[in-house]
């Protein structure tokens, strides 16, 4: 799975949280049916950290979560649960309703 670790407003990231980021990437990935990339932005929002993470499956189906806490890394492990319950959501609901987008 290719991942992408980024941050908005010149926000520096370290290396143990760009490490924790992909480590929790690797985690969904393995959790997850076929995704093909991940991405996670960091962002301070009003003086909360901000996390967000978008995973592209195969089928076009992308899932995204967000969350914010007081630092980075609890907002990481929030936005982690948000999206392995939306993996386990998509794994449960039959082939014919998860709204495969047809490859051209």
């Amino acid at each position: 799975m290719h991942v992408t670790v980024s941050a908005r407003h010149n926000l520096a990231i370290d290396a143990a949280l760009r490490d924790r980021a992909h480590e929790v990437l690797d985690r969904l990935g393995r959790a997850g049916d076929r995704a093909l990339e991940g991405t996670v932005v960091f962002d301070t929002v009003a003086g909360q950290s901000h996390a967000e993470i978008r995973m592209h499956c195969v089928g076009g189906q992308v899932l995204v979560a967000s969350a914010e806490a007081g630092d980075h890394r609890s907002a990481l492990d929030q936005v982690e649960e948000k999206l392995r319950r939306q993996l386990r959501r998509v794994q449960k609901r039959p082939l014919a309703q998860r709204h495969v987008v047809p490859a051209t």
